[in-house]
C-alpha cells in the first residue's frame, strides 16, 4: 500500500445552516448544528484511505479535548497519527462554518496550534512516503519555508512526487520556487509567481471542473453536473483523488476527471466529509 504524507491544519468544524446575511451587532442563530474533526490535513487523509493509500499525518493540536477528538477520528478512520504534535499554551485550531442554500460555505476561526506545526527532513524520511502534500496554509507559519524546503529535500532525495496546494499562501503574493511540485490551487488565487519551476498546476474550477496547465498548455476538464449542498472541503476531496489516481496511473487527464467525480460527489452531500460508496466509484478505479 502507498504511503502519502499530509502536511497541514488539523482543526475542530462547528458547521451549521444560514441563509441571511450577517450584520454587525447581530445575533446569529443557525440551524443543523453539529461538530466534527475537520482541517486539511484530516480531510485530505480521510479521502485517501477510503481510495486504498496508506495516509500519514503531520500536524499539531492543543493540549485538550478538541486534540484529542482529531487524534481519535484519525486513529478511528486508519490514518497514521504518529506525527501528529501536541502544543502546550496553545488551543487546537477550529473554524465556525455556515453553509448558504446554495451550499457555499463561509468560515470563520482560528488556527490554533496549526501555527506550529513543525517538520524536519529526517522525520519525513522515517514515514517511508512515495509522495508528500503540503497545504499552503502551513506556508503561512513563520518556519513554513523550512517546512516546504524540508519536503523539497526529501522529495529529490527520495525520487519522489510531492504537491503544495497554494490555498492561503496564494492569496499573499508571496513568491515560492515549487521546483518539480504538483500545484494546486483556486481559481483566481493562482499567480504566476507563487509556482515558479512548478511541474504542473491543476486550478480548481467548482462547477467549472478544473484546469490542467502541463508545459504551457491548458486543458478544461468538466465535471459531473451535481446540485451543490455543502461545498466545505471539496478542495480537499480533490486534491486526494488527484493524487491516489496519479499513483495508480500516472495519467494526468485520468487524474483530472476522477478529481471531480469525487469533489461532485462530495458537495452534492450536506456534509462536511462525506462517504465514498465504493460501488459508485470501483469503475473509475478500474479504469485508471
Amino acid at each position: 500500500m502507498t504511503s502519502i504524507i499530509v502536511i497541514g491544519d488539523l482543526a475542530v468544524d462547528i458547521v451549521g445552516n444560514f441563509e441571511n446575511s450577517i450584520k454587525p451587532g447581530a445575533n446569529v442563530l443557525f440551524r443543523n448544528a453539529k461538530i466534527s474533526a475537520g482541517g486539511v490535513a484530516g480531510n485530505m487523509a480521510w479521502y485517501l484511505t477510503q481510495l486504498e493509500q496508506k495516509a500519514s499525518v503531520f500536524g499539531s493540536v492543543g493540549d485538550d479535548c478538541w486534540g484529542d477528538l482529531i487524534k481519535n477520528d484519525l486513529h478511528a478512520f486508519g490514518a497514521n497519527h504518529s506525527m501528529v504534535k501536541t502544543v502546550n499554551g496553545l488551543t487546537t485550531g477550529f473554524f465556525l462554518i455556515l453553509v448558504d442554500s446554495k451550499g457555499e460555505r463561509t468560515m470563520i476561526g482560528n488556527r490554533g496550534a496549526s501555527e506550529r506545526i513543525n517538520v524536519d527532513a529526517s522525520e519525513l524520511i522515517s514515514a517511508s512516503p512515495s509522495w508528500i502534500h503540503l497545504s499552503g496554509y502551513t506556508l503561512l507559519n513563520s518556519n513554513g519555508i523550512n517546512v516546504l524546503n524540508s519536503v523539497i529535500k526529501v522529495a529529490n532525495t527520495l525520487g519522489i512526487n510531492y504537491s503544495v496546494d497554494l490555498e492561503g499562501i496564494g492569496e499573499t503574493g508571496a513568491k515560492l520556487d515549487l521546483r518539480g511540485a504538483t500545484v494546486f490551487c483556486n481559481r483566481g488565487k493562482c499567480p504566476e509567481k507563487s509556482r515558479i519551476n512548478a511541474k504542473l498546476t491543476v486550478i480548481k474550477s467548482g462547477s467549472d471542473g478544473c484546469y490542467l496547465d502541463l508545459n504551457g498548455m491548458v486543458k478544461q476538464h468538466k465535471p459531473p453536473l451535481v446540485k451543490p449542498l455543502n461545498t466545505t472541503g471539496a478542495g480537499d476531496s480533490f486534491n486526494a483523488a488527484f493524487i491516489a489516481a496519479c499513483i495508480m496511473n500516472n495519467d494526468y487527464d485520468t487524474a483530472c476527471d476522477f478529481a471531480n467525480v469525487v469533489a461532485a460527489y462530495k458537495v452534492a452531500q450536506n456534509d462536511t466529509r462525506v462517504k465514498l460508496p465504493k460501488e459508485l466509484f470501483r469503475r473509475y478505479l478500474n479504469k485508471i
